[in-house]
This record gives structure tokens, sequence and C-alpha cells, in this order.
């Protein structure tokens, strides 16, 4: 699978006698380690996915049926990972952070694998590092979302077909892509570029993947038409984002932060490579682009851009990783003092959620039941959320049908900013019937006879 044209001249880091397992390892561990230094450095923001994830994957392990007694607008895979490892986030919610960023720290430590085949040497390691420091898979590996997830399962089956050519390694690919569509949909973008990679195993992939996404589906057989209407006919339906924030976002992104791969689209590079980074493009088409859709493509960017950063540095390893943390820590500061949405990535602060988290401490039961437009309030506060109630499902209701389940809460959160609000005229209605709190970032309605004290 290796092509000699991409042989380098200059000296590899660690001599040449490093096995493949080492140079994985040791990009293993910058990657793990670059990704805990960031994620402490901006432990104090987020995205608003992360707590849906969270939430609803608690309340699938306590028992609740996805897609019939909560919503929830993607395949279930993500959903079924947090349920598992529910037990050890309930101790510590950040946890998931940590198995978040430490399984991209693995994909770093494939695409050197699949570097190291396709490439030389130092190519390999120079296309694992440029994965481990991009900006955009740092601040996604430190979060909780499905595109760090779906793009593991997807790098690892392109490791497993240039290190493998039996017809089993083409079956198991096709096995690993099914996971990642099962992760999200976007995933099967990418088919084509598997199917490149696979050539005259394209068949065996695409059997494996279609048996596997069977299985993987078995469980949800009794929702599937539940889920098919919302995780399919749903996200037809979502609203337009503005072309220019569509377009703006893919430019940094998509081309932008992976300016080297960009250039190197005119150099002599694997077919597969080239196709899986212009798939980047399909995501232009949808109704909305967000930063972390890219995901995906980082690999196939940095696969790109190895050969040439490799063959024009010569600068030592010490400088490059001393180069690569100071971008870091400034990538790390623009997220946190950079207001809500630097370069279009969300950075809400826990500590503006914290006040009104309090409140619910103070005034509601943990039994007590709290309707918020987003789930970080409820699951902050171990409270449970009525009816799984979140933005996404406020398009899908008016204020009437609030009204009436609201009743059943013990306190109403409402937030500031993106991914904020209510169906029009419910704030209207609560502001004449509940009492209102307002903190720095969000209002919190209470009934009239509710204390603002413990209870017990």
């Amino acid at each position: 699978m290796k092509d000699s044209s991409f042989q380098s001249s200059i000296p590899v880091w660690g001599g040449p006698d490093r096995s493949p397992l080492a140079d994985m390892a040791l990009v293993f561990a910058a990657a793990l380690a670059l990704r805990a230094l960031f994620a402490l450095a901006t432990a104090n923001t987020y995205d608003f996915d992360e707590f849906v994830l969270l939430q609803l994957g608690r309340d699938f392990a306590h028992g609740a049926a996805p897609y019939s007694q909560f919503k929830f607008f993607h395949p279930p895979g993500a959903l079924l990972l947090f349920r598992v490892v529910q037990p050890l986030t309930d101790l510590w919610w950040p946890a998931s952070r940590v198995l978040m960023f430490f399984l991209d720290s693995v994909t770093a430590g494939l695409v050197c694998l699949i570097g190291l085949r396709i490439y030389d040497r130092r190519s390999g390691l120079t296309a694992g590092l440029l994965y481990a420091f991009s900006p955009l898979t740092l601040v996604s590996a430190v979060r909780v979302g499905q595109d760090p997830l779906l793009t593991f399962f997807l790098v690892a089956g392109l490791a497993l077909m240039v290190s493998r050519t039996s017809n089993l390694s083409a079956v198991v690919a096709g096995m690993c892509f099914a996971a990642a569509v099962w992760m999200k949909y976007p995933a099967l973008a990418f088919l084509p570029t598997f199917c490149l990679l696979a050539r005259r195993r394209a068949p065996l992939l695409v059997l494996g993947a279609c048996a596997a996404f069977v299985l993987l589906l078995l469980p949800f057989h009794d929702q599937l038409n539940l889920l098919y209407q919302q995780t399919v006919d749903f996200q037809r339906s979502r609203w337009k984002m503005m072309l220019d924030v569509r377009l703006l976002t893919a430019l940094i992104w998509w081309l932008g932060v992976n300016l080297v791969a960009v250039l190197a689209l005119t150099s002599r590079r694997p077919l597969w490579l080239k196709v899986g980074f212009l798939t980047g493009a399909v995501f232009l088409l949808s109704s909305q682009v967000y930063y972390h859709y890219f995901v995906p493509v980082a690999p196939f960017a940095a696969l790109l851009g190895a050969p040439f950063v490799a063959r024009l540095s010569r600068i030592p390893l010490r400088a490059l990783v001393a180069l690569g943390v100071g971008l870091t820590a400034f990538w790390a500061g623009l997220l946190n003092l950079g207001g809500p949405s630097p370069l279009y990535v969300t950075a809400a602060h826990l500590s503006d959620v914290q006040p009104a988290v309090s409140i619910l401490e103070r005034t509601t039961r943990p039994e007590d039941p709290v309707l918020a437009d987003q789930l970080e309030y409820q699951y902050l506060a171990r409270r449970p959320a009525l009816d799984d109630y979140f933005w996404n499902v406020g398009v899908l209701v008016n204020a009437h049908y609030l009204e009436q389940k609201v009743r059943k809460a013990r306190a109403v959160v409402m937030s500031h900013g993106a991914s904020s609000g209510f169906p029009a005229g419910f704030a209207r209605w609560l502001n004449r019937r509940y009492r209102r709190l307002d903190t720095r970032s969000s209002v919190v309605w209470l009934p009239p006879a509710t204390a603002e004290k413990p209870l017990q």
C-alpha cells in the first residue's frame, strides 16, 4: 500500500529502527497530553449539545426508551455509549469528556499508522501530529459529541484496510463504517472514500456495513418508525441557517485550518484521500453548518498535508511541539475570553449557568421535574427534565402544549442567547402566573408557593 514516491531523505524523529507501534504510541501520548491540558484550560466552556447527550443518556440508563419516551434526533449509537458509562459520569460528569479525548487520541495514533503505511515514517508521524494539534480536533475532542466518535470509527476502518489486504479486513472495515453511521448519519458521505480504498473488496465492505448496521438497530426494532421520523424527517425540516454563516463556518473549519491540505490537492496523493477531504463540501448542502461537522474531514486533511510539511520542515521536534503548545494556549484563551461563539465555535460558560442551578438546588427536591429550554440546568442540578424537553423539541410544539405540561414542573428555566427560548407566548404566560427570578444568563420561574430554601 505504500507509495515509494513519498520516501523522504530527511532524518526521522526517534531514529529509523522505531516500530510502527512505538510511533503510534508517541503520537497517542502527545495527543492525550495535549488534550488533557486543553480540557483543563477550557473546562469552564461547553457546547449545548453536550448536556443533551448526557441528560438523555442518564434517562436511558434509568429506563426511559429513546424515540418513544423521549425524542432524540440522531441514531442511537452515542446515546447507548453514554448509557453504558452513566454510572461513571454520574459520579463525575467530566469523565465523559475524558473518555472523548482518550478516544480521539487513539484516532490520532491511527492517523499516524495510516501515514506510516502510505508514506514514509516522518510523514506518518507528521500526519498524526497534525491531527493532534488541529484546533478543530482539539476543541471537539474535549467536549461530549458524536463527531469525534464517528471519526474514530471511520479512521479505524481506514487503518484496517491500509494495513491488511484480506477480504476479512474489508468486512470488518465495513463494520467500523456502520458503527460510524450508527453514531451520526453524515458518516454515510464517506462511503465513496471507503470504496475507493477497498477497490475490488468494496462489495465485501458494503456487505459488512449493511449487516452490522442492521444488527446495531435490532435492539430498537420496536421504535423504528419513530426513529425514522425523528432522525430523518425532522432533520429534513430543520430551519435554514443564513448562507453567509454557513459559508464562513466552512471557510474557517474546512478550508482555513486545513490550508496545507488544500495546497496538497494538486500534488500526487492517493485519490481516496482527496475524495475524503473534498467530502467536506457535502456539509454545505445541509440547512445548518457547525464547526464540529468538519471533524471527520480532519484525518484526511492531516494525511494530505503531512508529506508537504515533512519535506519543508527541518525544525527540531522540540521546537515544533513548543510552537504547537503555544498556538494551543492561544486557542484556549480565545475560547475562554472570545465571547459566546468565537470563530463560530460555541463557547457557553458553566459559570453563567451556575446561578440558575443553585436556585434549582435550593427550591426543588431531587425528584421534582424541571422544565428548561436547555438540558444543562437539570443535568447539573440532578433534577428530572420534564418530558426531556429541550430547544429542538420547541419547534415541534406550541405554547399551549407547554402550558398543559408545565403544571407538573416545580421550576422553569429559560436561558439567554443561542439555542434558547420557548414557543411564542409561553414566557408571557409564565410571567402572569409564576414568580420570576432573573440571573445574568437565564430566567427562573417558580410556582407562587415555592420557597427559595432547601426543601425537606
